[in-house]
This record gives C-alpha cells, sequence and structure tokens, in this order.
C-alpha cells in the first residue's frame, strides 16, 4: 500500500511539473496584456490629463519623508515620471517645493493643461504659475509648477 501512495505522490507532482510552463506562459500573456492596455490607455488620454497623472505621480515622490537637502536620486525620480524630452526639474530655487517646467508646448496643449492640470489639491499641492486663461497660451509655451509639500 505504501508504494502506490508514493507513486501517485509522484505521479502528482510530475503532472504539476509539466503544467507549469503552460501555467507561466498563461500568466507572462496576461501581465503582457495588463501593460498593452496601459500603454494604449496613455495614449489616448488627452495631453491634459496625462499631464495630470505625470504631475501627479512627481508630487507622489515628495510625500516620502524629505531631506535636508535634495538629492540626485530624488531629482532623477521626480524626472523620470515626465515622457517629455523639454521637462526641466527644479529642485534648488526653493526646496523643499519642486519646479517643474515644461519647454515647447503647443497652444492645444497649454489650453489643456489649464482645463485638467492648473491645480491639484492633495498632500502635495500642484500649482500652474501664470497662465490664468487659454488666452494667455501662445503658439509656443513654457509653462512652470511649484510641487508644494
Amino acid at each position: 500500500m505504501a508504494i502506490s501512495t508514493s507513486l501517485t505522490a509522484s505521479t502528482g507532482s510530475s503532472r504539476l511539473l509539466q503544467r507549469l510552463p503552460q501555467m507561466l506562459w498563461v500568466v507572462a500573456a496576461l501581465v503582457a496584456g495588463l501593460a498593452a492596455e496601459q500603454a494604449l490607455s496613455a495614449m489616448l488620454d488627452p495631453p491634459g490629463r496625462a499631464l495630470r497623472r505625470e504631475l501627479q505621480a512627481a508630487a507622489g515622490e515628495l510625500q516620502k519623508p524629505l531631506v535636508a537637502q535634495p538629492t540626485a536620486a530624488l531629482r532623477h525620480a521626480l524626472r523620470r515620471h515626465f515622457h517629455e524630452a523639454g521637462v526641466d526639474v527644479d529642485t534648488t530655487r526653493f526646496w523643499p517645493d519642486v519646479v517643474v517646467s515644461l519647454r515647447g508646448m503647443t497652444q492645444e496643449e497649454c489650453i489643456a493643461a489649464l482645463h485638467e492640470a492648473r491645480r491639484i489639491d492633495g498632500p502635495v499641492v500642484v500649482a500652474l504659475e501664470g497662465y490664468r486663461s487659454a488666452e494667455d497660451c501662445r503658439e509656443r509655451n513654457y509653462m512652470t509648477w511649484r510641487l508644494m509639500p
């Protein structure tokens, strides 16, 4: 009886090992699908909403315990949230406030930013400097937000 029990247990684990690669493929496909869905949704978001998400993510970096002086790691962590090439992150001028500036924004992007990301209230307040109305948006714009913990 003991021999048949050990064979059954051995056969069960063998089946599990045979099915493991199939399960890994299913998990990998699910992860890839979720990543593709996120990328597609980010691409289809209006520019103002995407910018709002980026500003909120950067503000989240400032919710961690603050240090006396900003570090290179913090500057890198803040910068990585913005996909635009023309982004400046200044942590030195008004520390612990952070200044995020976007260069070369089109008039349409500027207007979208006014509607979606003028001010974001939360543990870290994000506030646009200047640009009170759509009439302030020109063909090319240099927009600056302050992140204030």
